[in-house]
């Protein structure tokens, strides 16, 4: 269980190093862009062109995704810290 918890915890501290990088402040920025241009998209998109809604929608449920993934690993390492920490 340590090993997981400590794998975790690594994880965890790697995605919050990613996160203030200069790749990984590009990436969410582009995710972030990603999402905004989608919803305006939506917005427009006459309600006939289901097709295209359902892409506008991938398109926001991709880029949400991609943050959510960091934001859940950034959790669970701080989580796993806490346990370790508790246990030693």
């Amino acid at each position: 269980m340590n090993d997981t918890l400590f794998a975790e915890a690594v994880l965890g501290k790697d995605a919050e190093e990613f996160i203030a990088s200069d790749l990984g402040r590009y990436l969410i920025g582009q995710a972030d862009m990603e999402i905004e241009e989608a919803q305006e998209a939506l917005c427009k998109v006459a309600p006939w062109r289901t097709r295209r809604i359902r892409e506008l929608q991938n398109q926001i449920w991709r880029a949400q995704s991609f943050k959510g993934w960091l934001r859940e690993m950034v959790t669970a390492g701080k989580a796993a810290v806490q346990v370790l920490e508790e246990h030693s």
